[in-house]
């Protein structure tokens, strides 16, 4: 591997923890958390075992979570009524608006973080990475295949 390879993967890894980092702590909640109510909002109603298997958490996690939102006033749990061994979760308006504050912030840090990149290098980078998921899946694929 040559010296800008290194600094390709480097500068790359490097973004994507600092953008992350920067943009929990700006708006006060962790990625877990965001992606749970984001995904909640994108279901309408979801159940717990849903969740759990979705953001690859373990019951407990997921159970913490939700008793958590709830608690805020955020979501609201319910017996399936097809099955009351599931409880079904769905946002309340309280989560509603948190969410939309949530995508209204998300837009924001994203203008901010593409300030002076024009389109052309957006659209270039999009490219790159684009053909670099294509690349990692080939090799998972011919690892795969390998074994």
């Amino acid at each position: 591997m040559n010296a800008l390879e290194d600094t390709f993967f480097q500068q790359l890894t490097y973004a994507c923890s600092e953008i992350k980092q920067s943009f929990t702590r700006s708006i006060g909640m962790s990625q877990t958390r965001r992606q749970l109510l984001l995904l909640v909002a994108q279901k309408g109603e979801i159940s717990h075992a849903a969740l759990q298997r979705q953001l690859s958490l373990d019951g407990a996690m997921i159970t913490r979570l939700v008793k958590q939102f709830e608690a805020q006033g955020m979501l609201s749990r319910r017996l399936d009524p097809r099955d009351n061994r599931y409880t079904l979760v769905s946002l309340t308006d309280s989560g509603r608006s948190i969410v939309a504050d949530l995508s209204a912030a998300h837009g924001d840090f994203q203008a901010q973080l593409l300030d002076g990149i024009s389109r052309e290098e957006q659209e270039a980078m999009v490219h790159v990475l684009e053909r670099l998921r294509t690349n990692l899946h080939h090799i998972q694929e011919l690892k795969r295949s390998a074994q």
